[in-house]
């Protein structure tokens, strides 16, 4: 199973019930990625460019799939691959952009996405959450699986517009995730993924990550390019995308010059600014009511299992293996961090 949690021998998609089963059964959750990562020298950087191999997998989604939607945020990742289809003229039969339902939190999706969508003679669907499902979902309680996931607790309800669950298997549904982390531990580097980042769903794909050796690329862009610009004592703070976005996106040929807004920009008191903006436009009700659910959601499955011990940051990402980029090894968390992660 690709990008599954697994939990006792049981396999999982949906996080929280990842960690009830964690909780009850004391088994450790590992999360997996696809069996041909285990399989894949990542020692040795891909001959074709990034353009070469993202343009081959845009072709074999095309040749495997009936319908192919394309999820378009508006930023960079999503945009680089919808630019792959088009110049390539590969059809893309349907684009569906996701909001919030809160105007100024959903300002990428306006002001960049749609416009440049309806240039294009794309056929596209925007789905939103309106105020009634806000109420039905924080304060009636009456919307039973509303996501394909329990990842993010944040205030927006637009990840619940995402679901999967109804699309037919001859359908393409790609996400433009995820770029490549990596770390620089004991004069080696790895690359890794963590499950908060993937957030698979069955009739997914990852476009970025689903095939190692586009994973594998961009990881070797990106290193290439920390170890030309910066000393090795930074290597690892460089490698926190949070703080230089523009740096691994210029790397990875995202883009030349900055063009696109950021996307998850960290405060002290909220996940990112975009929920930020919504809950200053939401109703009180809603925000208690929101805060209400997280709390009885602490105590459902206990706080540690949420960064900073608060669901509105996320769940705990559960490391993949590490797979060595200098030396052609695999090993998990433990076995290079025997102590606890820390870099």
């Amino acid at each position: 199973m690709n990008w599954a949690l697994e939990v006792n021998n049981k396999f999982f998609y949906d996080k929280i019930e990842a960690i009830k089963e964690h909780n009850s059964s004391g088994s450790a959750i590992k999360f997996h990625t696809p069996s041909s990562y285990n399989k894949f020298d990542f020692t040795i950087e891909p001959t074709k460019t990034l353009e070469e191999l993202c343009l081959g997998m845009a072709k074999k989604i095309r040749s495997e799939h009936e319908f192919v939607n394309l999820w378009y945020s508006g930023g960079c990742d999503s945009h680089y691959i919808l630019q792959v289809f088009l110049e390539n003229k590969i059809k893309i039969d349907k684009i569906i952009m996701v909001k919030s339902g809160y105007i100024n939190a959903d300002f990428e999706i306006n002001d960049y996405a749609i416009p440049f969508i309806k240039k294009t003679n794309l056929k596209y669907e925007i789905r939103v959450p309106d105020q009634e499902y806000y109420k039905n979902f924080y304060i009636k309680k009456n919307i039973q699986q509303p996501t394909q996931n329990n990842f993010w607790h944040h205030f927006r309800l637009n990840n619940h517009f995402e679901n999967l669950r109804k699309e037919s298997t001859d359908t393409a549904n790609i996400f433009g995730k995820e770029k490549t982390k990596l770390c620089f531990i004991n004069n080696k580097w790895y690359t890794y993924l963590l499950d908060v980042e993937v957030t698979h769903q069955p009739n997914q794909i990852n476009f970025f990550c689903d095939d190692p050796q586009i994973y594998a690329k961009q990881g070797h862009m990106v290193m290439n390019a920390i170890i030309k610009n910066y000393s090795e004592k930074d290597y690892n703070h460089i490698t926190n995308y949070n703080e230089f976005q523009d740096f691994w996106n210029v790397a990875m040929g995202r883009y030349e010059v900055c063009k696109f807004p950021l996307k998850e920009m960290q405060s002290e008191t909220h996940i990112n600014n975009k929920d930020e903006l919504a809950i200053k436009d939401s109703s009180q009700n809603l925000l208690d009511a929101w805060k209400k659910r997280n709390h009885e959601l602490k105590e459902s499955v206990g706080c540690n299992w949420f960064n900073k011990q608060d669901p509105a940051f996320g769940t705990v990402g559960i490391f993949s293996n590490f797979f060595g980029l200098t030396e052609n090894t695999v090993n998990n968390v433990d076995d290079l961090f025997p102590n606890g992660y820390k870099i």
